[in-house]
């Protein structure tokens, strides 16, 4: 882990390049530019208020809030998982011309995805001071959530860019695994909406509702998590991106003769 750490670290020049590279060369030429990244989740989130608010007869002000505040950990954790687990794939090339630590492929595409996530926060928060301008304390501790929606994302991501090498058909069922995987996550509805039967039970179980739960204390409540929310959810964040690194660096070393 430590040795781990430290490659990273002498290698943040190549790491911060990929990530420039990624984040430019996305919407280089472009019209809209980084607008690009605000498009997907305002249009997401707009077009889901008015359905499931109406459905729902809910405050469509407050409803735009509640989904805001689902959405962001909800896309943050999706393109992390998606983009991240490609990434090996994707520099291909690269890994069989130059010899360095692979993992700085997965770690530039994950920074550069929580960027735009970030990126994307600012944006719809601003919009939504303007549809319920409320403004708490609690909101500093975001930064936090990001950072722990981030490792537990990454730990999960580093795992699944091994097995796509060694199984190619995983970039696409991971994809629609994602896309079932949101109706089992407490995005656009509450959890205690489903009652206390066996579904409501096993939807308890999604590790993910804690992360969602440390962006709406804040944001929809303008409260603090307590500690128990935020031991739990930096214990799955920890534990995830160590078992992570470990499956990764175990299988390092054999992932060019699949490739």
């Amino acid at each position: 882990m430590l040795n781990t750490i430290q490659s990273i670290r002498e290698r943040q020049f190549l790491i911060r390049l990929l990530i420039r590279q990624h984040l430019v060369l996305r919407y280089r030429r472009t019209f809209f530019g980084y607008l690009w990244t605000l498009m997907n989740p305002l249009l997401t989130m707009g077009a889901s208020t008015v359905i499931f608010g109406t459905l729902f007869k809910a405050d469509l002000k407050t409803f735009a809030v509640y989904l805001f505040a689902g959405f962001i950990p909800w896309n943050c954790f999706n393109n992390i998982l998606i983009q991240t687990s490609n990434s090996l794939l994707v520099n291909e090339g690269l890994m069989k011309k130059i010899a360095f630590p692979k993992i700085i492929f997965p770690i530039a595409v994950s920074i550069s995805v929580l960027i735009d996530s970030f990126l994307s926060f600012v944006a719809l928060f601003i919009l939504m001071l303007l549809i319920q301008p409320l403004f708490s304390w609690a909101l500093v501790f975001i930064p936090l959530a990001f950072l722990m929606i981030y490792f537990f994302s990454l730990g999960i991501a580093l795992i699944l860019s091994i097995l796509t090498v060694y199984f190619r058909d995983l970039q696409y069922v991971i994809t629609i695994l994602l896309q079932v995987f949101f109706f089992f996550t407490p995005v656009v509805y509450r959890s205690d909406s489903l009652g206390s039967g066996i579904v409501a039970k096993l939807m308890s179980l999604n590790p993910l509702n804690i992360f969602i739960e440390l962006m709406r204390l804040p944001l929809v409540d303008h409260i603090f998590p307590d500690l128990l929310t935020i031991g739990i959810a930096l214990s799955l964040s920890i534990s995830s991106f160590i078992f992570g690194i470990y499956i990764f660096k175990k299988y390092e070393k054999t992932l060019i003769y699949r490739l």
